[in-house]
């Protein structure tokens, strides 16, 4: 008689933390559960109410988390908790590994089907490097290093550096965001938290737009993001307005990563937001604003780019950082 041995993996963001079972020889799901992040104020309680009155028994795990990783402590970038992989250690009796989350998210790519994608450019690929973008709460970054054999996963604040305008909009709105903002990060403008409300309020206190007290009001209670797909999808002008640049800058910001990355097997899109605005992102904006990148427009035409639709990506890739420790 064979007993299965299990691994606990974690996908941590500013919204959602997703704590997955897997056999550990497998990697086969064994049971799933997502929690609202702001409702707990550490990792240790989740994992608690994860397993309940069940002892935990684990031959590895690994978190995946949504901030910089540093000497095993990961200080969530969108929370006020953080994780350290020491205290997982100790709590579950294994090894134990905490690793940034698009560091997992570039793991678990591998691990998906064909199904799993939507093509925003099928491209020229080209064996090489790659890079992994993902806009949710806050806006993660990721290049894929080809190093002959495999393709691993490098994480990066990349989501915090200096936004750059690539039109006279963009330069208004950035000069609009500078009144607020000592500082304006690429995830000022592409991310949940942020992006649709900067643009929006953009569009109305400019006059480039009317604004919209249904709206506003919807925001309130939904959150701009909501807000957004529902109005834009009724065709309300400054909503479609807002929506068309999101998708354009973040367009702009992928063609960025994927020349630092020089990203020529792909261009991966992670997070929640795309598969959700779906529609929008394959209007032509995001292509457009990706390979608007002058003399390198050719080499941005080859970059495949996929939007990945599989929501346990991330946990996925946890649960195979771990795999590789397992006792």
């Amino acid at each position: 008689m064979t007993t299965t041995r299990y691994i606990l993996a974690g996908d941590v963001g500013g919204t959602k933390t997703c704590l997955g079972l897997f056999d550990a020889a497998t990697l086969a799901p064994i049971e799933i559960k997502a929690y609202a992040s702001a409702d707990f104020t550490d990792m240790l309680t989740i994992i608690r109410s994860f397993f309940g009155a069940r002892q935990p028994s684990c031959q590895a795990a690994c978190i995946g988390a949504a901030g910089p990783v540093l000497d095993g402590v990961c200080q969530i970038t969108n929370l006020s908790w953080s994780i350290r992989a020491d205290e997982l250690r100790q709590a579950l009796d294994c090894p134990a590994f905490v690793i940034n989350d698009l560091e997992a998210n570039g793991n678990g790519i591998t691990l998906l089907s064909q199904s799993d994608f939507h093509q925003l450019q099928a491209g020229e690929p080209r064996v090489g490097n790659a890079a992994l973008m993902s806009a949710g709460t806050g806006l993660g970054e990721c290049l894929l290093f080809w190093d002959g054999e495999r393709h691993i996963a490098v994480p990066s604040e990349g989501g915090h550096a200096s936004f750059s305008p690539s039109d006279p909009t963009e330069a208004a709105l950035l000069a609009y965001l500078w009144e607020t903002y000592e500082h304006v990060s690429w995830e000022r403008l592409v991310s949940g938290t942020y992006g649709f409300e900067h643009i929006y309020r953009f569009l109305r206190d400019t006059r480039r737009a009317p604004g919209s007290a249904a709206l506003e009001a919807f925001a309130d209670i939904h959150g701009y993001g909501a807000a957004m797909s529902k109005f834009a999808d009724e065709g309300l002008p400054i909503a479609v307005a807002t929506m068309e640049r999101f998708v354009s800058l973040y367009g702009s910001e992928a063609g960025n990563l994927a020349l630092k990355a020089l990203a020529t097997e792909g261009l991966f899109i992670g997070g929640g937001i795309a598969p959700k605005i779906l529609k929008w992102m394959t209007r032509g904006g995001f292509r457009q604003a990706f390979v608007a990148k002058g003399r390198f427009r050719s080499f941005l035409e080859r970059v495949p780019v996929a939007v990945i639709l599989n929501e346990q990506a991330a946990l996925l890739g946890a649960a195979r950082y771990a795999k590789r420790y397992a006792r």
